[in-house]
C-alpha cells in the first residue's frame, strides 16, 4: 500500500483529512513529512494544517517512534485510579520520564483519555492494550517486552 493508493480511496472532502491520517498512520506507523504534503496537495490545503489535524490526536504519529512505546490514559478515571503511580513505576523502572525522547529504544507518554473509563488505568504498549493496571502489574508487563 502507498500514500497514493490510501488517498484515492477517499474523496478530496474536508471531512476525509482525519480518515486519511489515520490510515496513513496505521500503515507505516507514522506521518513522515513527505506524505503529510501529498496529503496535502490532495486536499488543497497548507501542510500547515495538516500537521495541525494530525499533531492534535495522541495516536497519529508525525515522526518514527522507538521500538517500545508505552502510552499511559491521563482521563479523569484512569487518574484517580492510580495512573500517575503506574507511570512512576514506569519511570523508575526503565529510567526514563515520560514525554523524553532521549531514549532510542524505549519511550512513555502520558496521552490523553481512551474512552474507556471502566478499565482504567490503561497502558498501551506497541498498540496492545492493558486495562486494569495497578504499579505491580505495570513491572510486570514491562518486564515481558524487555
Amino acid at each position: 500500500m502507498t500514500v497514493e493508493k490510501i488517498l484515492l480511496e477517499f474523496d478530496t472532502e474536508l471531512k476525509n483529512l482525519l480518515p486519511v491520517l489515520k490510515k496513513i498512520n496505521a500503515n507505516f506507523g507514522f506521518v513522515e513529512e513527505m506524505d503529510a504534503q501529498k496529503v496535502a496537495d490532495y486536499f488543497s490545503l497548507p501542510l500547515s494544517k495538516v500537521y495541525e489535524t494530525a499533531s492534535f490526536y495522541d495516536l497519529i504519529r508525525t515522526k518514527s517512534q522507538p521500538p517500545l512505546l508505552i502510552q499511559v490514559c491521563s482521563g479523569a478515571n484512569c487518574v484517580v485510579k492510580s495512573a500517575y503511580k503506574v507511570i512512576a513505576e514506569i519511570e523508575n523502572q526503565l529510567h526514563i520520564k515520560a514525554g523524553d525522547d532521549f531514549n532510542p529504544n524505549v519511550k512513555m507518554e502520558v496521552i490523553s483519555c481512551l474512552g474507556q473509563c471502566g478499565r482504567g488505568p490503561i497502558i498501551i504498549i506497541n498498540k496492545k492494550i492493558f486495562t486494569q493496571v495497578t504499579p505491580s502489574s505495570a513491572r510486570e508487563i514491562v518486564q515481558s517486552y524487555m
